[in-house]
Parts: C-alpha cells; sequence; structure tokens
C-alpha cells in the first residue's frame, strides 16, 4: 500500500518536473525571441498581419450570433469537450457521463438561478420557497428520468442526475448567498 502511494507521487512529481522544465523553455523561447523583435524587427511584418487576421477573425465570430452565443464560443466549446476523447488514457465513458453531468448540473444552475431572481423580487422569504420549490421539481423530475431506463442502470442514472442537480442547485444557493453577503457588506 506504502509503495503503490509512494510510486503515485514519484510519477506526479516527474509529471509536474516536465511541466515546469516545458514552461522554463517556453518562457526562455519566447524572451528570447522578444529581444531579438526588440532590438532588430524581423518579426514586425508577421505580427502585424497576424493582427489584422486576429481582428478580422474577432469581428466575424462575434457577428455571427446565436441567441447572444457567438459560433467561434460555441465551436470552441466543442473542441474543448472534444479534445479529451481523442488523448491516450482517459476513460471516454466515464468522460462522457461526466461531461453530460456537468450539462445538466449547468441548466438546473440557469434555471435556479432564474427562479431565484424571481422569486427575490418578492421577498427574501418567497426566496426561501422558491429554493425548496426547485428542489422538489428537481427530484420529480430526476425520479421520472431514472423511471424510463432500464432496471440495472435506474440507481446509477439516478445517482448521476442527483449528484448533477445536487452541484448545479447548491452553485445557484452559493452564488446568491455570496451576492447577499458583498451586499450587506
Amino acid at each position: 500500500m506504502l509503495y503503490s502511494y509512494y510510486m503515485s507521487v514519484k510519477r506526479a512529481t516527474r509529471f509536474l518536473n516536465r511541466v515546469m522544465v516545458f514552461i522554463i523553455l517556453a518562457a526562455t523561447a519566447v524572451a528570447v525571441l522578444a529581444a531579438i523583435e526588440y532590438l532588430f524587427h524581423p518579426f514586425t511584418p508577421l505580427l502585424e498581419d497576424f493582427s489584422r487576421w486576429l481582428s478580422q477573425t474577432e469581428r466575424t465570430l462575434q457577428g455571427d450570433a446565436l441567441l447572444g452565443v457567438s459560433f467561434g464560443m460555441i465551436a470552441l466549446t466543442v473542441g474543448v469537450c472534444a479534445f479529451p476523447l481523442l488523448m491516450p488514457k482517459v476513460n471516454k465513458r466515464q468522460y462522457r457521463t461526466n461531461t453530460i453531468r456537468g450539462v445538466i448540473a449547468s441548466i438546473v444552475f440557469f434555471f435556479s438561478q432564474a427562479l431565484y431572481d424571481w422569486a427575490e423580487n418578492f421577498g427574501r422569504l418567497r426566496l426561501i420557497g422558491a429554493m425548496v420549490v426547485a428542489i422538489i421539481v428537481t427530484m420529480i423530475i430526476i425520479e421520472f428520468l431514472s423511471l424510463l431506463t432500464r432496471v440495472d442502470e435506474e440507481v446509477s442514472l439516478r445517482t448521476d442526475l442527483i449528484s448533477a442537480a445536487a452541484s448545479g442547485l447548491a452553485s445557484g444557493i452559493v452564488l446568491k448567498l455570496l451576492a447577499v453577503t458583498i451586499h450587506l457588506g
């Protein structure tokens, strides 16, 4: 047991050492290139072209919006979410499950925030009532979805959905408490 713990620490240390060496080498290369540019300006045309391309791309990505979210942001999000599926030593099934949980938590968070904002207009007592209603409605939806699955998957799905919903609800509550604390402070 102690040996396996030691091996894990050794592997993690080796990984961090590689990351630090990479960062140091990359920072050194950037510093050398910046010094060369500062002294001799060989990269100025390339930097100007890149700056123009970046500005044009920024305008293009901001212009094409779907409900306030640019297509560039959607493409970036899909790319970032898909990238781990291409990596070695990643449990693809577990990744997909956890990503779906995160999306569910985000959806629950969004709707709980909307409900909290709406209820807050009517006072703090109604805000607490809205939180209770959100929890009850969430549990009913989770139970309904769990019963739609096969019996052998029911417990697993229920557990996954409850943990994702609890995470979303907790995020909403924590955010509200922080906002109240900042307003009072």
